[in-house]
């Protein structure tokens, strides 16, 4: 079945054709001036960039010449990739602003290879465009829809288990104070089982809520200069107490945490601290989730940036799942509980710090997370 919003008519169809044949012929320097308006209209990104890599893959593959006439698999490409090239507000917005762009890089051509026929040209690519862009916005809101109902979903889910808890042990409670036989050992077992299953919840709703504000697109970053060093050795410390409770020893930089380590060597950036900071504080708790016995965290002074690495003695992640792992709501298979917004999370604080997060893993011999960040903001978000 079509995806055409706007009807195209066999004329339409025709010239269309024909505009795709004779654009193919300009096609490398129709890509270098769409580079440059893209690069120029998004303040200077550079073309190492992210919104580059993302918005040039996505509209190449969408505008792949028509001169085969197969217009029904055009229209469809764009509606089963739409989202997946704008999971974000910005994405969206930035994938439309790319084809606007391109409209205006090629103008220069068409005027040249279709004089005397511009007025019927425009019209038709009018309409060609009115299409591309309503099926895009129709592919984004269904994404937008389908991942709404996701996270709802699983947070209901993984909210459920402590509120289970919480009802349980109070009901318990009420019913043997009533009956006279809740020991002052029994009522502090059930409040600590209330206070921690409330912590869960508190934890899980954070959670949301932060990956919530990254994944709006419209998050503004508070850059500063500071110690990722000390800030990853602080973001560990608040770990160590559920790491001891499962034997898991923490180590930095070579040396085992304890209650008063002392502080490392700086290692300074400019950044947004509280991201920074959660981002590593999720890598530590990931390691300490899955570890056996240690975890170890490293911090490396670069000349242009800061690695930061996270590794542990867990089982592993399996060589097919390692490249989901950083994707929205993704969770390995036979892995521990979570909401699967962790990850991506991190994934979301390195591109906007123009950083990288990536992981190394092999089955039976742990997992190694990595966090690279300039040590220089080049412009503000």
């Amino acid at each position: 079945m079509s995806k055409e919003i706007v009807p195209l008519s066999p004329d339409d169809k025709k010239l269309l054709i024909e505009i795709a044949a004779t654009m193919a012929r300009y096609e490398e320097e129709i890509a270098q001036k769409w580079d440059d308006l893209f690069v120029k209209s998004r303040n200077g990104l550079k073309e190492s960039d992210r919104a580059i890599k993302d918005f040039k893959e996505a509209v190449w593959l969408l505008l792949t010449s028509l001169s085969d006439g197969d217009f029904d698999a055009y229209f469809n490409r764009i509606d089963e990739k739409g989202a997946d090239f704008a999971k974000t507000k910005e994405q969206y917005e930035n994938l439309i602003l790319s084809f606007h762009l391109f409209e205006e890089a090629t103008f220069p051509y068409l005027q040249s290879s279709f004089a005397g026929r511009m007025k019927i040209v425009l019209t038709t690519l009018d309409h060609m465009y009115h299409n591309v862009i309503a099926i895009l916005a129709r592919a984004y809101f269904r994404g937008m829809e389908k991942e709404r109902e996701m996270f709802i979903n699983i947070l209901a889910h993984d909210l459920k288990n402590p509120l289970t808890v919480i009802i349980g042990s109070s009901g318990l409670m009420i019913e043997r104070s009533r009956a006279g036989t809740l020991s002052k050992d029994k009522e502090d077992v059930f409040l600590n089982m209330i206070m921690s299953s409330g912590k869960k919840m508190l934890k899980l709703i954070d959670s949301a809520l932060y990956y919530g504000k990254l994944k709006s697109g419209k998050f503004s970053l508070t850059i500063s200069e500071f110690d990722v060093a000390n800030a990853a050795r602080e973001a560990a410390s608040y770990l160590l107490t559920e790491a001891k409770k499962t034997s898991i020893s923490i180590f930095i930089n070579g040396h085992e945490l304890v209650e008063e380590m002392e502080e490392l060597t700086p290692v300074i950036i400019m950044g947004d601290t509280d991201l920074i900071h959660r981002a590593v504080g999720n890598y530590i708790s990931n390691a300490v989730k899955y570890a056996q016995s240690r975890v170890e965290v490293t911090i490396q002074n670069r000349d242009e940036d800061a690695l930061i690495s996270v590794g542990d003695d867990g089982p592993g992640i399996p060589g097919n799942e390692i490249n989901n792992i950083f994707q929205d709501y993704y969770m390995v298979q036979g892995g521990k509980p979570g909401t699967g917004l962790g990850l991506p999370s991190v994934r979301m604080v390195a591109n906007l710090h123009s950083g990288k997060a990536w992981a190394e893993s092999e089955e039976g011999k742990g997992s190694t997370f990595y966090l690279r960040l300039p040590k220089r903001q080049e412009t503000e978000h």
